[in-house]
């Protein structure tokens, strides 16, 4: 499987013509993962997919179509059981499909509790209106109390990461360290999805902080741009490409969430996941992110 998974919370800034002429062009590379939740442009994400799925039901089986569930604009987020049941069944009919390949919880709901998401996950699965199940935003300690229950173990947490946001390693390569990158804030939740097989997907991973901006030529970063600018040369490649290679070079089982709505862009991405940087690249990178190597 490629390692870009094509985010779709920006595709309402297309005309629906023009998201079918990406998405047929994106199929037509070998890009088929796409990534969706139902809060996403009030749901208009969702049926943007679902008119591509109406006009073309012959290549559903050859995508991987997924969103998630969760978070209520204006109030917080719900994991009760009636709540996830009923938003993915409002899923199904935004989407045109009578599936979901991978169902994802979007965040941590403080009430949730483990026997109850586990009724609704195990009925979608057992009914098969979910293939997979996964979380995102979700700590180690939240997996393991959710997993409890499950028929199916978690396989997918998807994650902030990269150059702009590396809280999830900086942390492990800081450890016992008095400074700032060895502070917890991930309890080694990445170790823990090693150790679990679980996959982690990249969410917004050439933004910094929380959606702030993109990394590319921002003033704040200019070690990192300078950077980023020789490694591509050293690559035959460009400052994205580098972005992706940096992520797919650590672990077989990441995968990077795309943003771009643009076609080029989003090659970019794809291209330069197929790199693998050496260690001496890609600590360089870590350092020139304003990150501490000890």
């Amino acid at each position: 499987m490629e390692k870009i998974i094509i985010g779709l919370m920006r595709c309402c800034s297309l005309n629906f013509d023009d998201f079918e002429k990406l998405i047929l062009k994106l199929l037509d590379k070998g890009l088929n993962y796409f990534d969706l939740a139902d809060i996403y442009n009030n749901g208009k994400s969702e049926e943007y997919m679902g008119r591509f799925l109406k006009n073309h039901p012959d290549l559903r089986n050859k995508m991987i179509i997924q969103t998630k569930v969760g978070i209520i604009i204006d109030v917080g987020y719900d994991l009760s059981k009636d709540y996830i049941i009923n938003a993915v069944n409002n899923c199904l009919k935004r989407l045109n499909t009578d599936y979901i390949d991978n169902l994802l919880l979007h965040r941590p709901d403080v009430f949730f509790d483990n026997k109850e998401v586990a009724e609704a996950i195990n009925y979608l699965l057992d009914n098969k209106i979910i293939k997979n199940f996964g979380v995102s935003n979700f700590s180690k300690e939240m997996i393991i109390y959710l997993d409890k229950y499950l028929n199916k173990p978690i396989k997918i947490n998807q994650l902030q990461l990269g150059l702009g946001h590396l809280n999830l390693i900086s942390e492990g390569l800081n450890f016992n360290i008095n400074n700032k990158d060895g502070t917890s804030t991930t309890s080694d939740t990445y170790y823990f999805m090693k150790n679990n097989d679980i996959e982690l997907q990249c969410w917004s991973p050439f933004q910094y902080g929380f959606l702030e901006g993109s990394i590319f030529d921002e003033k704040k970063f200019p070690e990192l741009n300078k950077a980023l600018e020789e490694l591509s040369i050293k690559y035959k490649t460009n400052k994205s490409g580098i972005a992706a290679s940096f992520l797919s070079s650590i672990w077989s089982k990441i995968y990077i969430v795309t943003g771009s709505m643009n076609y080029d862009h989003i090659i970019d991405s794809y291209n330069g996941s197929k790199i693998k940087l050496n260690k001496k690249d890609w600590y360089y990178l870590y350092k020139k992110a304003n990150y501490i190597l000890p």
